[in-house]
């Protein structure tokens, strides 16, 4: 095959509006896309994305003679997972996405269908599990290990050895302190200092940040 290889996305909203741009930057040829609900069009035409189906359309996409790369351009981490294992378990390559502009240190593990934004800074011994997003301006610290499904919302700063559970979100100028462990599940508010441990399935907030409620792995917002 020659020229850039074709990336499909899934989800066709706003955070995939930002992976296309990523991705025609790092090399990638993007102008499809798979969303289930067709009022994407309007807003998706805007950025050169074009509507191929739905999201279950994939399969018969999987067996064409050279099926695209597939990358979850999906806020929401469990739908993100969700459509990351079925891409996976049709056989189809997943992509990994990183804005040029992004700083990526060569000790630093991403894993697959990692989306990292534009000026992201991912320091030494990093480690980024499967289908996280790091966002505009976001920063990881060395040492620091983000579980898989996560998000790491724009100019939020994890200092160094912080870890994040899978599925957790660090809101947008939220700040983890070094060694500080996120639990699974997690939504550390915008502009929160986690400054302590927190534990599984809650949502804290402030400074420092306190959980404010806990919910139960079924009853997520």
């Amino acid at each position: 095959m020659t020229g850039a290889r074709k990336l499909l996305l899934l989800g066709g909203g706003g955070h995939a509006a930002v992976v296309a741009e990523s991705a025609r930057a790092a090399g990638w040829s993007v102008a499809e896309y798979l969303d289930d609900d067709p009022s994407t069009e309007v807003a998706s035409t805007e950025v050169g994305l074009v509507r191929a189906g739905a999201l279950d359309d994939l399969a018969g996409i999987a067996e064409t003679a050279e099926p695209p790369a597939v990358h979850a351009a999906i806020g929401d981490p469990q739908w993100r997972e969700i459509w990351s294992d079925r891409a996976a378990r049709l056989g189809l390559d997943i992509a990994t996405i990183i804005d040029p502009t992004a700083t990526v240190s060569p000790s630093a593990t991403i894993d697959e269908g990692v989306f990292i934004a534009p000026q992201a800074v991912i320091n030494a011994r990093a480690r980024i599990g499967r289908g996280s997003i790091i966002n505009t301006f976001a920063i990881i610290e060395h040492d620091c290990d983000i579980g898989d499904f996560c998000h790491v919302a724009p100019r939020a700063v994890l200092c160094g050895g912080a870890a994040v559970g899978p599925g957790s979100l660090i809101g947008a100028g939220a700040i983890v302190g070094p060694n500080v462990t996120i639990g699974c599940r997690v939504t550390l508010g915008a502009g929160a200092v986690a400054t302590t441990d927190m534990d599984d399935d809650c949502v804290a907030v402030g400074v420092p940040a306190r959980p404010l409620k806990r919910l139960s792995p079924q009853a997520r917002d």
